[in-house]
C-alpha cells in the first residue's frame, strides 16, 4: 500500500483543511483491499494525498458512547433521521484529540462538531466540558440522554486521505479495523476497504463515483459505529445490518 501511494503528489493539511467540509453528504463505498491498486491508479491524476512529516497512512483511535441500551445505535439500527453519535478521536501521528458529535439530518447530511481536547488523551468517563458540549449541541427532545452514555466501542483503523482542492472533495480509506466491545470481545476486519467521499453536494457525478461503477463497486451504507456494535455484542438487534454483516466475512 506504500509503494502505491509514493506515486501521489503531497499535499499539507493546512490545504485539507480548506476543504474541511463539516457540514458535508457522505458517500461510502467498501470493497476487498485487491482492488486498490486498480482504484489508486485512477485517482493518481486528480487528486493529492495528505502527509504529515513524511507519513501518508495514519492512525486513529475512537471511543464511542451510547447510553446501556444503545441509544444511538437503534436510532441508526431503525433508519431514524436526524440522529447523533458521540465519540473521542485521537489522531495518533499528530497527537491531536477531539470530542466529537455527528448528526445526520432529514435531508441525509452529515454536520460535524468538536472540540480540542488539551490534555490531548482519551477518557473512559465524558469530561465535563464534553458533556456541557453534547447537552448543548444534541437536539433538546434527546438532551437527558447525555446524562446516560458510557463508553460502548472502541475503534481503532489506518487512514488514508485524498483531496481534490478544485472539486471541493475529500476522500478516506480506512483500512485495518479493529473493534473492542463492552465486553472486551474483540474483532479485526483483514482486507476490507471502507472508502468515503465527503463532497458539499450530493455526489453521483463525481469522476471516482463513476469509476467504480465500473469496477462494480456500488455505494453501500456503513456505520462502522453500528457494524462494531453488532459484531461484539450478540445480543443487540441487528436484522437491518444483516446484509453488510454477511458481506464482512469475505474480508477475512
Amino acid at each position: 500500500m506504500e509503494n502505491n501511494l509514493a506515486g501521489f503528489s503531497g499535499t499539507t493539511l493546512h490545504n485539507i483543511e480548506t476543504i474541511k467540509l463539516m457540514k458535508r453528504f457522505d458517500t461510502k463505498f467498501i470493497f476487498h483491499s485487491n482492488k486498490l491498486p486498480a482504484v489508486f491508479d485512477y485517482l493518481r491524476p486528480h487528486y493529492q494525498v495528505l502527509e504529515i512529516n513524511g507519513k501518508r497512512f495514519f492512525r486513529y483511535e475512537n471511543l464511542y458512547y451510547d447510553t446501556d441500551d444503545y441509544f444511538f445505535y437503534h436510532q441508526h439500527h431503525n433508519q431514524r433521521l436526524n440522529r447523533y453519535k458521540l465519540r473521542y478521536r485521537k489522531y495518533l501521528e499528530s497527537d491531536d484529540c477531539y470530542f466529537e458529535i455527528k448528526f445526520k439530518n432529514n435531508k441525509m447530511k452529515t454536520i460535524k462538531s468538536r472540540i480540542r481536547l488539551e490534555d490531548k488523551n482519551i477518557h473512559d468517563e465524558l469530561l465535563h466540558e464534553s458533556r456541557d458540549f453534547a447537552r448543548k449541541s444534541v437536539a433538546v427532545d434527546h438532551g437527558n440522554i447525555v446524562d446516560k452514555v458510557q463508553p460502548a466501542l472502541w475503534i481503532r483503523f489506518n487512514r488514508i486521505t485524498f483531496a481534490n482542492i478544485i472539486k471541493k472533495e475529500r476522500l478516506t480509506f480506512d483500512v485495518h479495523l479493529a473493534y473492542t466491545g463492552r465486553n472486551s470481545h474483540s474483532c479485526k476486519i483483514n482486507h476490507l476497504i471502507i472508502a468515503e467521499l465527503k463532497s458539499e453536494t450530493a455526489s453521483p457525478n463525481s469522476p471516482f463515483f463513476q469509476y467504480l461503477k465500473d469496477l462494480r463497486i456500488f455505494p453501500s451504507p456503513f456505520s462502522k459505529y453500528c457494524m462494531g456494535v453488532a459484531l461484539t455484542d450478540n445480543k443487540v438487534k441487528s436484522n437491518r445490518f444483516k446484509k453488510n454483516l454477511l458481506k464482512l466475512h469475505q474480508f477475512n
